[in-house]
């Protein structure tokens, strides 16, 4: 299908810096929202052109989804169900695994066991190697160039290419300044609209013993030696990619009673876990029929309209009604972080749950409560007042997390067959910062069986704490240049504690309590500053999604969520070209 309408007009060029999952969501949402538009016969005003500005040479799975980082044991924690990168397709990704099973199976036979106790008890939640998904990602990046070649329109690709600064011009153009990374020679383009999209961001350090990152995989098992002694940062998923990539060189297999057991090589590394609360993830479940009557966005939007301010204990009240509707009786909250129980108890708790469930099906009815809140998660966050999001964060975000994020079943048998051979332990970390050097070793001070405060030394550091949600601190040039020159700006907070006013305007440096993120608007993903008049400015070219938005957009780091602000620019991009409004 070709375009209709003028050829003599200047393109309009459209933007995408980032060409990994959040770029191609953004791709495909957006050329299917012409094609959509074409279909009803609307006439187009101007052609287009689309440039894609990335890194890697590869497009489609960028960093955490690449098979340069990841390796086959490294699992999605999320259902496929849940992973689509098409907000019309919400299966997609498990339709495309599904029609490339045998090729996938082939590809990753140890991690997709037809059957034994490895398998999580819900049989449609199904949990593939992070490659599997780079590769769906591949699959849709050049389909949706395709189709939107088929169209007429042009698709620019800037392969191992790095936007370095861009800059919004009288004309409501954009300029942008491109490094190309092989020959160091830089470029200027032009565009009409411009997503950043660049994704995850580390600090790196010239030290050899601390790695800002667990990625790439290969990287540390090559110079981490095999018997270090290694602290790991952090308990969430990406702490657990960590373990599993560490423990590789050893092997995992059942025992003659079903048990999951480890056997280490003559040279092991030993592992400690260390973080603020000492929690693992949870273990998902089956999910139930019951459905929410109370935590749901009808009573959401009650709570919303009245008058006074919308409370986390507003929230709270609510999810605890729905629990004890669910089970008939109070939910017992204490087992929930039961600090009589050690990590290794609580771990094998939440498998034992998970196998026998504590619903009539098998099911967990806590977390078919809990997984019902995920479509609506970003508009309660947003409904929030700020105080009471710096509140989250501050005090909930892990405990949140930890339980609406759980882990596959497969790395919760292994991380406890790990606990038991002695190779990893979980730390609760009681200073801040969590460590500090003792000669050339990191301490760590952290909490005993009895309560009491012991120490430990490590030669070796992996931070696994995951994507820091301060832009300040990202080591790009584009995100200091951006911050240096007031293109975008940190969101400003303004806070009452006590007596005292915290107030950070603008500043680069956001303070504890703050977000730390890139200020955007969250309904339209428009970067927004504040003007020299005290105005809000909000910017008619640039937007931003993905990690850089974390404090702000709570699922901004999620493969729905990226999908869902994706979608919300592609129609506003689409609106824009047939209602004649860029010029």
């Amino acid at each position: 299908m070709k375009m209709k309408g003028p050829t003599k007009k200047e393109p309009l060029i459209f933007t995408i810096i980032g060409g990994g999952l959040t770029g191609t969501s953004m791709l495909c949402q957006f050329v299917a929202g012409v094609q959509a538009a074409l279909l009803k016969k609307k006439r187009l005003p101007s052609p287009i052109q689309i440039h894609i500005i990335e890194k890697n040479q590869v497009f489609g799975p960028g960093f955490p989804h690449s098979d340069q980082n990841a390796m086959p044991f490294h699992l999605i924690n999320m259902c496929a169900r849940d992973m689509s990168i098409l907000v019309s397709k919400p299966n997609d990704f498990q339709s495309w695994a599904d029609r490339h099973n045998h090729k996938i199976e082939k590809s990753f036979p140890e991690v997709l066991e037809t059957g034994g106790k490895r398998l999580g008890p819900d049989p449609e939640c199904r949990h593939y190697p992070r490659p599997t998904m780079g590769e769906y990602l591949k699959a849709r990046f050049k389909q949706a160039v395709s189709e939107a070649e088929n169209m007429g329109i042009r698709v620019r690709l800037f392969p191992g290419h790095e936007v370095v600064n861009l800059w919004e011009k009288a004309n409501n153009r954009v300029q942008i300044k491109v490094l190309n990374l092989e020959s160091g020679i830089e470029m200027a383009l032009l565009a009409n609209r411009v997503l950043l999209a660049t994704g995850h961001w580390f600090v790196e350090r010239n030290d050899l013993r601390y790695f800002a990152s667990p990625w790439p995989a290969g990287f540390l098992q090559s110079h981490i030696p095999e018997d270090a002694k290694v602290a790991i940062i952090g308990t969430s998923l990406s702490a657990i990619d960590a373990v599993l990539t560490l423990t590789a060189q050893g092997t995992f297999s059942d025992t003659a009673s079903g048990e999951l057991r480890y056997r280490p090589t003559e040279k092991t590394r030993h592992l400690t876990l260390y973080s603020r609360k000492g929690l693992l993830p949870s273990v998902r479940g089956r999910r139930g029929p019951y459905k929410n009557r109370f935590l749901t966005p009808k009573k959401i939007q009650v709570l919303i309209n009245q008058e006074k301010e919308l409370t986390l204990e507003d929230l709270f009240a609510l999810l605890n009604m729905d629990l004890k509707e669910a089970y008939g009786r109070p939910f017992p909250w204490k087992w929930v972080t039961d600090p009589e129980k050690t990590p290794t108890e609580r771990l094998q708790k939440h498998i034992h749950d998970v196998r026998h469930g504590d619903g009539p099906q098998g099911e967990l009815i806590w977390q078919t409560v809990l997984q019902q809140v995920f479509p609506m998660v970003r508009e309660l966050y947003l409904a929030l007042p700020r105080k009471e999001r710096v509140r989250f964060e501050r005090d909930f975000s892990t405990l949140f997390f930890t339980h609406a994020a759980p882990m596959p079943m497969v790395n919760a048998l292994k991380l406890e067959a790990l606990m038991q051979s002695g190779i990893l332990r979980v730390r609760q970390l009681l200073e801040s910062p969590s460590f500090k050097m003792k000669g050339d070793l990191f301490c760590f001070v952290y909490k005993g069986s009895n309560s009491e405060k012991l120490t430990d030394t490590h030669p070796f550091l992996v931070d696994a704490r995951g994507q820091s949600r301060f832009y300040n601190r990202n080591p790009q040039a584009l995100a200091a240049n951006l911050l240096k020159s007031g293109t975008v700006q940190i969101e400003p907070v303004v806070l009452e504690i006590g007596k005292e006013r915290i107030k950070n305007g603008c500043a680069a440096e956001a303070p504890p309590d703050g977000t730390g993120s890139l200020w955007v608007d969250p309904f339209t993903h428009r970067v927004q500053r504040m003007g020299t008049n005290g105005r809000v400015i909000i910017s008619d070219s640039i937007f931003a999604v993905g990690a850089m938005t974390r404090g702000q957009i709570i699922d901004a780091s999620m493969a729905h969520g990226s999908a869902v602000s994706t979608q919300t620019i592609a129609l506003n991009w689409v609106d824009e070209i047939f209602s004649g409004r860029i010029n």
